[in-house]
Order: C-alpha cells, then sequence, then structure tokens
C-alpha cells in the first residue's frame, strides 16, 4: 500500500488543490458554483476513504507521507471553510432572488389593476 498511498495522496491533494481554487472563484463571483462540482469534490473525497481508516497505521509505519496527509488535511479543513462562505453566497443569492420575484409579482399586480381601470 506505501506507493499505491502516495501516489493516492499527491493525485488527491493536487485535485483538492485545484478544486479549492475554482470555489474560490465562485466565491469572487469568476465562476460557477452548483452541483456539478460537488461531484467533482466528492470523489476524492470518497478515494481517500481507505487511507484515512489506515492513516494513524500510515503515520506509524511510513512517516515520510505525514506531510501528505497533513496537507490533506488542511485542505478538508480549507474546504469546510469555503463550503460554508458558497453555502452563505448561496443562500443570499436565494434571499435576492425571492425579493426579485416578489418585485416582480408586484408589478404584475399593479399592471393588472392599471388596465382594469382603463
Amino acid at each position: 500500500m506505501s506507493e499505491a498511498a502516495r501516489q493516492t495522496l499527491l493525485r488527491v491533494n493536487a485535485r483538492l488543490r485545484g478544486l479549492l481554487e475554482e470555489a474560490k472563484r465562485a466565491l469572487r463571483g469568476e465562476g460557477k458554483f452548483d452541483t456539478e462540482e460537488i461531484q467533482k469534490i466528492r470523489q476524492p473525497l470518497d478515494e481517500m476513504t481507505a487511507i484515512v481508516a489506515e492513516s494513524s497505521r500510515l503515520r506509524r509505519m511510513q512517516p515520510d507521507l505525514e506531510g501528505q496527509l497533513e496537507l490533506y488535511k488542511s485542505h478538508l479543513g480549507d474546504l469546510q471553510t469555503t463550503l460554508a462562505q458558497i453555502r452563505v453566497m448561496l443562500l443570499a443569492r436565494q434571499a435576492s432572488l425571492e425579493a426579485g420575484r416578489a418585485q416582480l409579482s408586484a408589478v404584475s399586480q399593479w399592471v393588472t389593476a392599471f388596465r382594469q381601470t382603463k
């Protein structure tokens, strides 16, 4: 598992770094973030299940993996923070859309009332 674990850690950490950057771009309004991006994030996390389950043993038996395991842990913390920020952004967007919908409904009612007075 030594080389396989190392390769998985390297691949997943690189993938998560890219996905985190995409998510941060979405927060800056420079990209999109939807269910497709959630699926992209889930895949590397699923791939790490076996390694995470063995992480204590791996740290003892293969200390050279320590840095990659810590990097993965750091990515998870960043991911948690970024996803919380995206959640707030999406809730704000939802509130804005609801306000726009309410305004459109009011205008529609006003137009209907105006037409009835003719």
